[in-house]
């Protein structure tokens, strides 16, 4: 179960100008979204630089990278002020990527990729 997990508490997504900073594990790990009044569950994802690939969750000119769903980066620019996040450090990609099956699985997210 993925809540047994050392996940992160809860943080609010930073503003648009300050998603470069966002925090996150330097090395592989997972993050996770949800509304924050809701706890509707928004979108989740893996990186082996999670913080890296985290950065990329806004689009241009407030975000870094590329993604293949620009829909995803849309909603959280306008919904960033209600979002909330949370992070999950791992050892390998391999673990990451065991947690975010278990979470796509579940089917439970608006962004459920």
């Amino acid at each position: 179960m993925i809540e047994n997990e050392n996940w992160s508490s809860w943080r609010k997504m930073p503003r648009p100008e300050d998603c470069r900073n966002i925090e996150g594990p330097q090395g592989s790990g997972v993050y996770q979204i949800r509304e924050v009044g809701t706890k509707r569950k928004i979108l989740f994802g893996i990186g082996v630089e999670c913080q890296k690939r985290m950065k990329s969750l806004y689009p241009k000119p407030y975000g870094v990278g590329t993604r293949n769903n620009e829909d995803k980066r849309k909603f959280i620019l306008k919904n960033w002020s209600n979002l909330e996040f949370r992070t999950l450090a791992t050892k390998t990609r391999d673990h990451a990527k065991n947690v975010e099956d278990i979470i796509k699985d579940n089917s439970d997210h608006l962004f459920n990729t």
